[in-house]
């Protein structure tokens, strides 16, 4: 999966959020949602998402209470479970929050491939592994001290989230899967296959490593080993052995996990995952020695390769392979080779450096060439706008592939669509639109594709027509029946697919490429075969079987229904492609995935099967796990604004005007329909202090925002000195409302915001005056993507016009129009950037004082920035050390990795930057969208400490900090 639950995070969301990082679930608020409550759990879901989400829900009160049972707890409240899918892939993740536990499920089905692959369906092993997370990690303490003192938080997180390993929750929600369902990656083929090849090489995690997630695979050992490991402590120590370390981590006694399981394994968890390693190791060398001394069957090695390559496709005429490459620090692409001949010029360039080195000391050696040279691409298909292609397969001319690629849609979703690249003119069309199509294959005639369209966690097999994008169903999926990797025959009348239904292994099938009923072929043991393709004669079909316990190449005559193994590797085989000289595919490795060449001929007769005392380098042997019986439910009903959490979250800001408190209490429903806030700051009184209560109701788009605010401001008073004028200290009361639509296409994102605000001030004459305005408001940015390196052009738009004042007989001098722009300039590499920021603005001469541009200090955490857009936030800076009816700034940020970013600032009014103020920094900011599902509210966090360049305020060092928030 592509991330799961991270408990300390949870933590950080459930009591300030900041760390979290600019995360986003997804979640679309404007769609038509809908409820539907059991006994321990409410689910909320898209109408059309309403066949999955039910086929969960129906039997959740049986996966409830086997959860229970091996866990030893469950939390007393009801679950929340938000299903969505915003990205069209497999993915989970739990949040056990105590006292409000929740869980996000993404409908998309995993491929048979996927180490998550092998279960009798996706929403049962998904459903099963988030709640043991929910179920595992909520347990509370039994320390009263402890209890209590979390209780005054505004999240409850138990001991076992604060203190267990990544490793120790993913594996033990991986343990459970495997336990009640009786699949799931325990029992499949691709957990040993990974375990085996790793041992077999050395490169098993240390312990050390067991919870990293950089690396191949790496991020899956938590998983994968954690799992196997958990299984091993069991074998030795018995069932309840943890449940034992579950009490023993939440006891009254406070313990570090490594003493709780010393206490109960008799040993560090260190020590002992180094005598389980050593065992995998001795078994993985076992299974080695009984595939045997002869290689040959394990396939020549055509591309050494490294990281998550894609499936290889061949041209009709075998001379040209599209492969996607994939590596860790470069965007993935496809690149086209030619394997009818060997690259002369990579020889030549080998042969002469060799040459070089013996004549320059004839006594040297060269070094060996144990692998084929890198192969030289004759075409290459990049990124567009930071998004990579996949799936490439050769139309029947050679010259023209298709490919797929995942698109935004610009409400905070992607789906794959397909397009074609022909890589003579080097020109990339578009076929389709939000078709969530996958591994499609194009007809002999070119005319059309098979492809899998997965949408809202159905997935049928479908004909495409490439030239209109009209996608025809020829056998639909349900919630319980999937798809896989559509083949068509040489001759386009028949199409090859892998399919599962619940509870049955992965199976092959044939269908007529107009329609018609599915015939299943090949043999009926139980075995699951996948990832199809047709021999080029037609007469066979070439798939991945994983009989014996190991994935393989295996071949089924269509006449005789006969199979015959191809391959006999020690770690897995992956997506077949016949053609040329035998059958070319990926073979795993510690590394990544070689490209491997096996003859067509079969390998060697004996039949592999892997004994289950070699687990868990061979599969643990499939349970025979009761099936969760179907509940009834009731009429799912309509989510309304669905039901509401609160929460309390404390802010604040420290900086050079003066330091100030804000407490936040706050309600959200879970898909973010509508949220409010209620606020109070309190502080020095040269600084923001007041209340505010504000909502956004993000049923439809555009969403609607409100407020209700009052707040006061003495600037002058400030201790860094008078650098503001008593007219500027301001008590404001009013109201503000808005609408704001947000567009987000990957590398372009468009935020359109209007609103207006009415009021009354009282200023330093202390007579009260009226204030009214509109605004409106554009930001808008656009990256341009190559490789690592990207550059990045956006602005920001602002404009107002209002009255701020009474009106004087004779002319409107209270009215009044202020426009400000930011032009915005970033280039990097990575994760290093430069980004330059120029910002002008504007407020017409008749104006009054108050809404003249003034810099300094934070910006107030209670008010609608864009009513306030004359205060220009710079918290190393007092309130007023730069103030007129113009403003120019400019901004440089150097991020370099470092914990804060360095930059270099400059400020201006009337006469440009003759004579601007300057300021030196270093600083970290952290803005964090609305995270309704764990009821937090917009968040804005901000650190730094800068020194002062220039008079009046020259040669000062000040820090600053600041968390504020918004509904």
């Amino acid at each position: 999966m592509l991330r799961r639950t991270l408990a300390h995070a949870a933590l950080l969301a459930a009591t300030s959020a900041p760390a979290l990082g600019a995360q986003d679930f997804g979640i679309r608020p404007h769609l038509n949602w809908q409820t539907v409550h059991t006994e321990h759990f409410v689910f909320h879901f898209p109408a059309e998402m309403r066949a999955w989400t039910l086929s969960v829900a129906e039997r959740i009160e049986p996966i409830h209470a086997a959860v229970e049972a091996i866990v030893g707890f469950a939390p007393p409240q009801r679950t929340t479970v938000v299903v969505e899918d915003p990205l069209n892939l497999p993915n989970g993740s739990a949040y056990p929050i105590i006292g409000a536990p929740a869980i996000y499920l993404w409908p998309t089905p995993a491929e048979p491939t996927d180490h998550t692959g092998n279960s009798r369906t996706w929403g049962e092993v998904l459903a099963v592994h988030e709640f043991a997370h929910v179920a595992h990690m909520s347990r509370p303490t039994r320390n009263p001290m402890r209890r209590l003192l979390w209780k005054l938080l505004p999240g409850e997180i138990g001991p076992i989230a604060r203190k267990a390993p990544r490793w120790l929750y993913e594996g033990y929600a991986t343990y459970v899967e495997g336990k009640l369902t009786g699949s799931g990656r325990p029992h499949g083929a691709w957990r040993p296959a990974v375990l085996r090849q790793w041992a077999l090489e050395g490169q098993l995690p240390t312990y050390a490593q067991l919870d990293a997630t950089g690396g191949y695979k790496a991020g899956s050992m938590a998983y994968l080993a954690g799992s196997a490991y958990l299984e091993w402590l069991v074998a030795r120590s018995g069932d309840s052995s943890l449940v034992h370390l579950w009490r023993r981590m939440t006891a009254r006694q406070n313990r570090s996990f490594d003493a709780a399981f010393a206490g109960v394994f008799g040993a560090p968890p260190a020590v002992l995952y180094g005598r389980f390693t050593a065992e995998l190791t001795g078994k993985a060398l076992r299974i080695e020695e009984e595939l045997g001394p002869d290689t040959t069957a394990r396939g020549e090695i055509v591309q050494k390769l490294a990281w998550y390559t894609g499936e290889p496709a061949l041209s009709k005429d075998g001379r040209l392979m599209a492969i996607v490459l994939r590596t860790r620090d470069r965007p993935s692409r496809v690149v086209v080779w030619r394997m009818d001949e060997p690259d002369t010029a990579a020889q030549r360039k080998l042969r002469e450096a060799r040459e070089r080195l013996v004549e320059r000391d004839p006594e040297d050696v060269p070094a060996v060439q144990p692998y084929p040279l890198p192969k030289r691409a004759v075409a290459t298909l990049r990124p567009v706008a930071g998004r990579a292609h996949d799936d490439p397969r050769f139309f029947a001319d050679g010259k023209r592939i298709l490919v797929s690629r995942f698109e935004p849609r610009g409400d905070g979703s992607v789906r794959p669509d397909l397009f074609e690249w022909n890589t003579d003119t080097k020109r990339l069309r578009r076929l389709t639109r939000s078709g969530g199509l996958r591994s499609a294959d194009p007809s002999p005639d070119g005319r059309a594709a098979a492809a899998v369209r997965c949408l809202n966690g159905i997935c049928d097999l479908v004909r495409v027509e490439l030239a209109t994008g009209r996608v025809e169903v020829l056998a639909a999926g349900s919630p319980t029946r999937y798809f896989h990797r559509p083949r068509y025959a040489p001759d386009g009348r028949r199409i090859v697919v892998g399919v599962q239904d619940f509870g049955t292994p992965w199976r092959l099938a044939l269908v007529d490429a107009s329609g018609g009923t599915l015939h299943l072929v090949g043999p009926l043991d139980g075995v699951n075969r996948h990832s199809p393709t047709f021999s080029p004669s037609g007469d066979s079909l070439v798939y991945v079987s994983e009989r014996g316990g190991i994935p393989n190449v295996e071949t089924l005559d269509l006449r005789t229904g006969g199979t015959r193994p191809l391959t006999r590797v020690t770690g897995a085989a992956y997506a077949p492609e016949p053609g040329g000289r035998g059958v070319y595919f990926l073979s795993e490795t510690a590394r990544g995935l070689d490209l491997r060449l096996v003859a067509p001929s079969p390998a060697p007769s004996a039949e592999l099967a892997l004994s289950a005392a070699l687990a868990p380098a061979a599969p643990v042997p499939p349970q025979r796990a009761d099936t969760f019986a179907r509940g009834q439910l009731s009429a799912p009903r309509p989510y309304g604004i669905g039901p509401h959490g609160y929460r309390w979250l404390p802010g604040g800001a420290v900086s050079t005007e003066g330091a100030f408190a804000t407490l936040l209490v706050g309600s959200s429903d879970p898909v973010g329909r509508l949220g409010w806030a209620l606020q109070g700051a309190y502080g020095e009184p040269s600084t923001w202090r007041g209340g505010a209560l504000g909502a956004e109701w993000r049923r439809f788009r555009p969403e609607l925002q409100g407020e209700l605010f009052y707040v006061e401001h003495s600037p002058s008073r400030q201790e860094a000195g008078t650098f503001a004028p008593p007219s500027l200290d301001v008590e404001y009361a009013g109201a503000t409302v808005g609408a704001q639509l947000t567009r987000n296409f990957g590398a372009r994102r468009e935020v359109y915001r209007i609103g207006a605000s009415v009021g009354r001030l009282r200023a330093d004459t202390g007579r009260r005056q009226r204030r009214q305005l509109a605004f409106a408001e554009y930001g808008g940015g656009r990256a341009f993507i190559r490789g690592t390196r990207f550059l990045s052009v956006g602005v920001d738009l602002h404009g107002a016009l209002g009255t701020t004042g009474d009106k004087v007989a004779g002319g409107p001098a209270g009215d009044w129009r202020r426009a400000l722009a930011t032009g915005r300039l970033a280039v990097g590499q990575r994760n290093r950037s430069l980004t330059g920021a120029v910002t002008y603005g504007s407020v017409s001469r008749d104006a009054s004082p108050l809404e003249g541009f003034v810099v300094g200090g934070v910006r107030s955490p209670l008010a609608d920035p864009a009513i306030l857009s004359q205060r220009i936030p710079a918290p190393a800076l007092p309130v007023g050390i730069v103030a007129g009816r113009e403003l120019y700034a400019y901004r440089l940020t150097l991020d370099l990795v470092f914990p804060l970013d360095l930059y270099y600032a400059a400020f201006g009014t009337r006469g440009g930057f003759r004579d601007p103020f300057r300021v030196v920094g270093a600083e970290r900011s952290v803005a964090i969208p609305t995270l309704a599902f764990l009821r937090l509210p917009s968040t804005r966090a901000q650190a730094g400490v800068a020194y002062t360049l220039d008079a009046p305020f020259k040669h000062k060092t000040r820090g600053y900090f600041s968390v504020e928030y918004r509904p």
